[in-house]
């Protein structure tokens, strides 16, 4: 199996991390959305912010500190990866079983305006709370109703879905909180609507241990 260390290096800007993990919210969330991933965030690289790769999410998290704000809160924040996939990696189940991951490459060019509006939109709305899992389920199932959420709150693939929205990926009619961590799967994605000529590869599946 391919692990972190063989392909950190290879991660780019804009790059989806998908977390299959356990507990109850996972689990409710997985069963939900009949997929094995229960949370979704995004790969970002500001060189003058950190010479390692970061990652953008949305997530209950409170003991790391957050690139954009020096903060340590939960919700929206841009976090050192590997010290991220070293907190989630470090829990096991009652079985014994750790996270599993799925690395899926963006392709898109990332020329002109491209970081300039991805880092604007990104420090507006870091801090943001993270729902609680009634309020993420109101506001999922709302937006498969087409009806739009305050995003006074993010779930992790809102934040990642409103993210591709704000620099091109997706339509702006595109309802952020109508999509799933799963539906950024292999399985589901081909039903999103990429635009401009972007698309994800094939999943990679990966482990990390510390």
């Amino acid at each position: 199996m391919t692990t972190l260390k063989d392909i950190i290096s290879k991660f780019s800007t804009g790059d989806l991390i998908l977390f299959h993990g356990f507990g109850i919210e996972s689990e409710i969330i997985e069963f939900i959305d009949d997929s094995p991933y229960s949370h979704v965030a995004m790969v970002m690289k500001f060189p003058e912010l950190s010479d390692q790769p970061l990652l953008w999410s949305s997530d209950e998290i409170t003991n790391l500190n957050d690139y954009l704000n020096n903060g340590l809160h939960a919700g929206v924040h841009l976090m050192d990866l590997q010290k991220v996939l070293d907190l989630t990696a470090s829990r096991t189940n009652k079985k014994g079983e750790h996270y599993t991951y799925s690395w899926r490459k963006l392709e898109y060019p990332k020329g002109g305006d491209f970081m300039q509006t991805l880092e604007a939109f990104m420090r507006s709305v870091d801090g943001r709370a993270f729902p609680t899992l009634e309020n993420m389920a109101i506001n999922y199932a709302d937006g498969k109703l087409g009806k739009r959420a305050d995003q006074k709150t993010f779930f992790c693939s809102q934040l990642a879905t409103n993210t591709y929205i704000h620099v091109g990926i997706f339509p702006d009619s595109l309802i952020d909180n109508s999509v799933a961590p799963g539906d950024y799967g292999d399985s589901k994605s081909a039903k999103l609507p990429f635009q401009n000529g972007a698309k994800l590869t094939s999943e990679v599946p990966f482990t990390h241990t510390v």
